[in-house]
């Protein structure tokens, strides 16, 4: 069996893609793209297409619907990885193309145990988070001195939990606020957090948009490639 590699390709400025995965991009013999359903295309591949136009790879997506049906995720990851092995026989190498950073909420991670099973070796190589292309940009620090740092989904909370979790922490990253946006703008309402946070979308593309205005972010429609920061300034005085 050939080789995988898993590759964060950065939250969706190409020039944030490393040289180790530009490398292995061009190297490839299959680059696989996930996509939530057949036809819908892949943003990871969107970040990285115009890089890899002369590169040898065969294009194959992979469905990974947007879903938390345990059983039938567990079915599809399965499926994917015989695919995934299928495309790999005889000592080729693929490209496994992830959003932001392999070890953080990604497809990737979820599939890596039965490629293993099949006999694929597997090696993930590193990008850069959203969270922290978001701070960076805002020349913003997500932690310092002895501030903790909090990284969560907002779907697994209700509103409740997220004014304790803001109340508690120094700094909360929330990935995948559209989940429930509601819960998450009362919770910053609640605890007097209008001026201590930061929503950017789709960071690093042409799409970027950056809210900081809280009456914005009530009327705001949050899509899916979003991220957000909340620095809660009294935690932080204690």
């Amino acid at each position: 069996m050939g080789i995988l590699y898993g590759i964060g390709v950065g939250p969706g400025d190409p020039e944030l893609l490393t040289m180790k995965a530009h490398r292995i991009l061009h190297q490839a013999d299959v680059i696989f793209c996930p996509e939530k359903e057949a036809g819908a295309g892949s943003f990871a591949f969107d970040i990285i297409e115009e890089l890899v136009k002369e590169a040898k790879a065969e294009i194959v997506n992979l469905v990974y619907p947007m879903h938390y049906h345990g059983e039938k995720l567990q079915t599809m990851w399965e499926m994917n990885a015989g695919v995934i092995a299928g495309y790999l026989e005889g000592d080729r190498t693929g490209a496994f193309i992830t959003l932001g950073d392999p070890a953080v909420y990604s497809t990737f991670m979820y599939t890596l145990p039965y490629i293993e099973r099949r006999g694929v070796t597997v090696e993930v190589v590193p990008g850069v988070p959203s969270f922290c292309a978001v701070a960076d940009s805002m020349k913003m620090p997500l932690a310092a001195w002895s501030e903790d740092l909090l990284v969560m989904p907002v779907g697994r909370k209700g509103g409740g939990d997220l004014g304790e979790i803001l109340r508690q922490h120094d700094n909360v990253v929330f990935m995948k606020p559209s989940a429930n946006q509601e819960a998450l703008v009362r919770a910053i309402r609640e605890n007097g957090l209008e001026d201590s946070f930061v929503l950017v979308t789709k960071s690093g593309t042409g799409e970027e948009r950056l809210i900081t205005d809280f009456e914005e972010l009530e009327q705001y429609d949050i899509p899916y490639l979003s991220t957000v920061i909340v620095k809660n300034p009294r935690k932080r005085g204690e």
